[in-house]
């Protein structure tokens, strides 16, 4: 009776792969930062462009020369791209991450399943809790801003592009857009924004009553 060994020639291969890749896309995303200053919210960014470069060397290493794999890996990254609605970077990475350990899972990887879902967790938390990307903003606040707008306010507007511009115009820094929540009486629109005080929140209402008066339009900023 053979005894199984333990498999370490693939357990290094997939670590010498893994860590390659999350190596040269920390290069790059320095890279990024410094030419990218003026987005506030660039750490997601760079945050994605590690986990992403992980994630696909691990694809990879589950494609290998399989033809009929990698058009099944296509087809779940278009059904993502065009049926589901992903709202960040670090939200696509999740998903696609899911998708290869499925698949590696699927097709009986299960050891490179272990190892690119445990790597991959690890590095992540790591990135997280060291605050990867945020360091150039470290005198600023990122915030979560939700403003209520009344149903009927956009139900009687010819233009309602006019409440994005107002928006867009409190701020001369990138804002990006998150969703919209649509309730019984109003409609909510999301944004995220790096500010570098709350001044900014109080402009932004200032601005929003000049063009809509008598509106009861609230905003709410929270703290991420």
């Amino acid at each position: 009776m053979e005894v199984e060994t333990f498999p370490t020639a693939v357990l290094i291969n997939c670590l010498k792969g893994l860590g390659l890749a999350a190596l040269h896309n920390f290069w790059l995303a320095e890279v990024y930062k410094i030419m990218n200053k003026s987005k506030q919210n660039n750490h997601l960014m760079m945050q994605s462009m590690v986990f992403i470069s992980v994630i696909l060397a691990g694809a990879m290493m589950v494609i290998g020369n399989n033809l009929a794999v990698a058009f099944g890996l296509v087809g779940a990254v278009s059904i993502i791209r065009f049926r589901i609605s992903v709202g960040s970077f670090l939200d696509m990475s999740f998903i696609f991450l899911s998708i290869v350990i499925g698949m590696a899972c699927g097709l009986g990887f299960y050891f490179i399943a272990t190892i690119i879902a445990v790597f991959t967790g690890v590095l992540m938390l790591c990135i997280h809790f060291s605050s990867f990307g945020k360091k150039f903003f470290r005198n600023s606040i990122e915030l979560e801003i939700t403003i209520d707008f009344p149903r009927a306010l956009l139900e009687n507007m010819s233009d309602r592009d006019e409440i994005m511009r107002s928006i867009s115009e409190s701020d001369d820094q990138e804002m990006t857009f998150l969703e919209y929540k649509s309730k019984a009486d109003s409609v909510e629109v999301c944004f995220r924004a790096v500010w570098k005080d709350m001044t900014h929140v109080q402009k932004l209402e200032k601005i929003l009553k000049e063009k809509f008066p008598g509106e009861a339009i609230s905003i709410k900023a929270v703290r991420i």
